[in-house]
């Protein structure tokens, strides 16, 4: 029998015009430095526009020279004026495809598309900008066929659609308004609880950071209303009635991106891929098949740990550190309801079949070790300090001790014939990795004479992803036992 055919499924085609306007404008910001100088320097009126001229030309020319095309089973990508680069991405190998609308393309009626494989932690594999509806089209015909190709020269055991096919059929589908008999709606994030996430996430001490320097420091360039409101009501009534107002502006910042990112984020199983879509202004979608999750991972914040909350995040070759919209599988979640969320996600995940397993007193011991040693320096420096700030000094090493011993008492380990458990605090923030003992790429022990002498080592797992989990001081047994077991084929 002759081996199929992998011919031309989508010839060479080009974005939509539109990305003529992206790419001038893309020129521009990196010409700015040339502006600049041109526009203040004095220069001629006609050097500017000789400049904006040259800058569409190069939009032009990337329009005219960058093309995608679906050919031999593989999406391609040809682009670059001087240097030509082709990049290949097998549709066999794509692990997770991003379609997001922003709102000015939602104005114009584009998508752009991110697809993502192994080895690519950094970003996308494949970027393609401005895809009009027709082209989605075109271009979901084009993968259709090109992964039924892949899968008759490579039979893999497993009816149903594709992971490229349950996509595209769900782009054009509401996950509020389909019905179909594989489609189950694991959870949608309600508004009470984006208020929460918003509040206990990173984004609001940022922005009062920002807000705060731009207020200290460049409160001149601030709106007028802005400023005489701060200057003749706020900043009278003292240096705290500034910083609360600070506070609060950071607060409703905050809030406000929350809503724009995660409102109505919601999270659907249908058969073999994952599916979120996010967003209020502009609209975020991802799939993720479930073959390609290597482990899921629990994150605990301080101020989430007190209200009873965590996030919920999938570990997924392709899917690094950069890509933190595309690995949340849950934005908060209550932990107690965790595992139930998860187990419908992935009934597959395989959990461990007994109780973490505690260090050793011993052990813990260890877990003092470096908490008081940092105690110890900044209790010395803090000695130093100018009248009643001394007092201060008595404050580091209590956090120093409490902090060792819940760092002792939270790092737990399973591992079994087909899971992997770690459990371990850093800092603040308590994380949980549940894995498939073989989906891990990478272990580790550490050691040192001392730690030798005390029966003590560390062990550390890493994914393809480029992310990790680690246990800085266990038995050296046991940890022995994770180096010679996971990450190991399952007999």
């Amino acid at each position: 029998m002759s081996e199929p055919s992998l011919g031309v499924a989508l010839t060479q085609t080009r974005l939509h015009p539109i990305y003529l306007i992206i790419g001038t404008a893309k020129t521009l910001r990196q010409a700015i430095p040339f502006l600049v100088v041109t526009i203040f320097g004095g220069a001629p009126w006609w050097v500017s526009v000789a400049l904006f001229a040259l800058a569409m030309v190069i939009a032009i020319a990337q329009w005219l020279v960058k093309k995608y095309s679906v050919v031999g089973g593989a999406l391609l990508l040809r682009s670059g004026l001087v240097n030509r680069s082709v990049q290949v991405v097998p549709i066999s190998r794509i692990t997770a495809v991003t379609a997001s609308q922003s709102l000015t393309q939602r104005l114009v009626g584009v998508w752009e598309l991110n697809v993502q494989s192994p080895g690519d932690r950094l970003g996308s594999a494949v970027t393609l900008e401005c895809l009009s509806g027709r082209r989605l089209d075109e271009l979901r015909a084009a993968l259709e066929s090109g992964d039924r190709a892949t899968l008759l020269a490579n039979p893999e055991p497993g009816p149903g659609p594709s992971t490229i096919q349950r996509y595209w059929a769900w782009r054009r589908t509401s996950m509020a308004s389909a019905s179909g008999n594989n489609l189950q709606v694991i959870a949608v994030l309600t508004t009470a609880e984006m208020l929460i996430a918003t509040a206990t996430g990173s984004s609001i001490s940022l922005i009062l950071l920002l807000v705060v320097v731009v207020w200290f420091q460049f409160s001149e360039y601030l709106p007028i209303r802005a400023s005489e409101f701060m200057n003749d009501i706020v900043a009278p009534q003292g240096v705290v009635a500034v910083l609360v107002t600070l506070v609060v502006v950071a607060i409703a910042a905050g809030v406000v991106v929350g809503a724009l990112r995660l409102n109505r984020f919601t999270l659907v199983r249908d058969g073999d891929v994952l599916r979120s879509s996010r967003g209020l202004l502009g609209k975020q979608a991802a799939t993720i098949a479930i073959s390609r999750i290597q482990a899921v991972r629990i994150v605990e914040g301080f101020s989430r740990m007190l209200l009873g909350y965590c996030s919920l995040q999938v570990e997924v070759a392709g899917i690094g550190r950069a890509n933190v919209n595309q690995r949340m599988l849950f934005p908060l979640a209550r932990t107690d309801r965790a595992e139930s969320l998860i187990r419908r996600a992935l009934p597959e995940l395989p959990w461990p079949s007994q109780p973490l397993r505690a260090l050793p007193a011993r052990v813990r011991r260890r877990y003092l070790t470096l908490p008081l040693g940092y105690a110890t320096g900044f209790t010395v420096l803090m000695l130093f300090l100018p009248g009643w700030w001394k007092l201060m000094a008595a404050i580091p090493l209590p956090l120093g001790y409490v902090l060792g011993v819940a760092r002792a008492r939270e790092a737990r380990w399973w591992v079994d014939d087909q899971s992997v458990v770690l459990r371990w605090r850093r800092l603040l923030n308590r994380s949980t990795v549940i894995g498939y003992r073989g989906g891990v790429h990478l272990t580790e022990l550490s050691s040192s004479p001392s730690k030798a002498r005390a029966g003590v080592a560390g062990f550390k797992m890493r994914f393809s992803s480029g992310r990790g989990a680690g246990i800085r001081y266990m038995v050296d047994s046991d940890a022995l036992l994770l180096l010679r077991t996971v990450g190991r084929a399952v007999v």
